[in-house]
């Protein structure tokens, strides 16, 4: 018998796409992601540059509180910033200046961030020949988003294999952190004859604005194959990961390691959760994390199967392990793609997508005890159509929801205090 979640996943699944230019989803997962709004603006083939009418627009608040976004649209990826009260932008620039193939569904898309000198930072997926291959891509601006430095492609193994999914952090020392999903060491073991489950997560680190970046590093083997991962950062501390790992025999829980680039691999990753689910195969459903003033990572995740199938909230010290017990969001049939902040004075909010009658709703619930207690459900939002993954940024310690919809484009939606 099928559980709520599981229905909810094959709902997802069957949701139509969104028609217009750009590259379709990859493979497998919630088949949600939008290929570009169908706004009238976007039908005309030689509309300019826009975040109404590009795949996965992801955002990023500058110093000076303006809403940035990276956009892939015809084969680049583009910046714009603007005024998110009256959601329109300034001409998009070139990232880079060649067009390539980019990944371009909602668990792979460009990143974006700036650093404390003020460098814009730009990563992406470079689609290349092959079977879910891939490139991490990395560019910089220091001139305030008026031009961009050649790319540079930061895995420096080049075989034709997958190295995707890549997650970007800065953190309060100003280092730059990639994180992503690399097969190198499965190609390795496929060649001697061994078995290998799941992917690795692998880092590179620059902590000179990006201009150059260490050598690869492992950081764990057995990852799951195409979740996201969830990078955040620690204060002062090296940021932390969260992603989805392939334990003991497929199960797909998740695990948490710290992303210090003098550390060795983990061998043994502390496990962040234990739902059961066991799946020979990729969710393509990756976490969110969050840390707060005193150190403690706030958790969301999706579980499409175990005893408590669906949305979960949770506490990890990544210090001890210590975890609290996971709260149940939400087990509504196709609610998924949840978004987490702790915020100052113990409120923590968090924000998804989920079917309903009328359509996807975007929703949230809050917490003003740092994640002990949990407010009803709010609505934020609903579309009739298609629509990308929300994402969620932080301004003055005021949440955001960043969503593009195939009704109405892009849209910067601000959640209210409860």
């Amino acid at each position: 018998m099928r559980t709520p979640a599981i229905l909810g996943l094959v709902a997802l699944l069957l949701l139509p796409p969104m028609s217009g230019t750009g590259l379709a989803a990859t493979h497998g997962g919630h088949g949600d992601a939008p290929s570009g709004p169908v706004l009238p603006q976007c039908q005309d083939a030689a509309a300019l540059p826009s975040p109404h009418c590009g795949r996965t627009p992801t955002p990023a608040f500058d110093a000076l509180g303006r809403l940035w976004l990276a956009f892939v649209q015809g084969g680049h990826v583009y910046v714009t910033h603007g005024a998110d009260g009256e959601n329109t932008f300034a001409p998009a620039v070139a990232v880079n200046a060649q067009a390539e193939s980019i990944y371009s569904d909602g668990e792979n898309r460009p990143k974006i961030a700036f650093t404390p000198t003020g460098t814009l930072v730009v990563s992406w997926t470079q689609k290349i020949p092959g079977a879910y291959a891939g490139n991490i891509r990395f560019a910089r601006s220091t001139d305030g988003g008026q031009r961009f430095e050649a790319p540079l492609t930061i895995n420096d193994d080049r075989a034709p294999i997958s190295h995707r999914f890549e997650s970007l952090v800065v953190d309060a020392a100003g280092r730059i952190t990639l994180a992503w999903i690399d097969k190198r060491d499965l190609a390795a073991a496929k060649q001697g004859g061994s078995d290998y489950p799941g992917a690795a997560i692998y880092t590179a680190t620059s902590s000179d604005d990006g201009a150059r970046f260490a050598p690869n590093r492992k950081l764990a083997d057995h990852s799951c194959e195409c979740c996201r991962i969830a990078l955040a950062a620690d204060g002062d501390r090296p940021p932390l990961a969260l992603w989805r790992h392939v334990f003991p025999v497929n199960v797909r829980d998740h695990a948490i390691a710290r992303l210090d680039p003098a550390a060795p691999p983990v061998a043994e990753p502390m496990r962040a959760t234990d739902d059961g689910w066991v799946i020979d195969g990729c969710p393509h459903h990756g976490p969110d994390l969050s840390v707060d003033a005193d150190g403690q990572a706030h958790m969301v995740w999706f579980a499409g199967g175990g005893p408590t199938p669906g949305l979960h909230y949770g506490r990890i010290d990544p210090a001890t392990g210590a975890r609290s017990a996971s709260f149940r969001l939400s087990h509504q049939p196709g609610a998924g793609r949840a978004q987490v902040r702790a915020l100052g004075g113990g409120r923590v909010v968090v924000a998804w997508k989920a079917l309903q009658p009328n359509g996807t709703a975007l929703l949230s619930r809050q917490s003003t005890d740092g994640g002990q207690h949990w407010s009803a459900e709010r609505t934020l939002a609903v579309t009739t159509g298609g629509s990308d993954h929300p994402l969620m940024i932080v301004r003055q310690g005021e949440p955001f929801v960043s969503w593009q919809t195939q009704a109405d484009g892009y849209r910067l939606i601000p959640v209210p205090a409860p």
